[in-house]
């Protein structure tokens, strides 16, 4: 399956107890969105994507837990740890005009309002309060709040505009 198809959606933590199940760190909000997918996909050591044999979710605590392609020990569990959760692209929701989703901002370029290019995103970190982008360029790396006043324009097709100096850099 093409990459560029799939969106992950969690990853596998540590393992749960003795009988192969996992912790399941969900990147939807809420969690216990990732239950709504049918088919869910994993990447596999060569780097390409799989869709599960079966998967079989509970909600534990404030989070989920899950047993996933027949998965029996507590060994095979923790092989598991760090496995990445996919879904098909085309299987999430819909958006309103103005919406996106943060992997679509993964590689634009960030300006700020001095038309200043501070480099592009690498990641978007998930901090509680708001997201955060890691900022990668010539310059060095930012860790910008993806929040407002900060955040001056989005254009998931041309560049996102913030009102950040050059200078603060991590």
């Amino acid at each position: 399956m093409n990459p560029d198809q799939i969106v992950v959606l969690g990853r596998v933590g540590s393992a749960y107890g003795v009988k192969g199940w996992v912790h399941v760190h969900s990147f939807t909000d809420p969690e216990s969105n990732l239950l709504d997918f049918k088919q869910l996909y994993r990447k596999s050591d060569d780097e390409t994507w799989q869709q599960f044999e079966s998967i079989e979710f509970r909600k534990y605590r404030d989070g989920l837990i899950a047993r996933i392609d027949r998965c029996e020990d507590r060994t095979a569990a923790e092989a598991l740890r760090n496995l990445e959760l996919g879904v098909r692209r085309d299987a999430l929701p819909s958006l309103e005009e103005d919406e996106f989703y943060w992997v679509d901002l993964i590689g634009l370029e960030v300006v700020n309002t001095e038309d200043i290019t501070l480099g592009r995103i690498s990641n978007v970190i998930e901090t509680g309060a708001s997201g955060v982008l890691d900022v990668r360029g010539e310059n060095g790396a930012y860790l910008i709040p993806f929040a407002k006043p900060i955040l001056h324009s989005i254009s998931v097709t041309k560049c996102v505009k913030v009102r950040w100096h050059v200078d603060w850099r991590v």
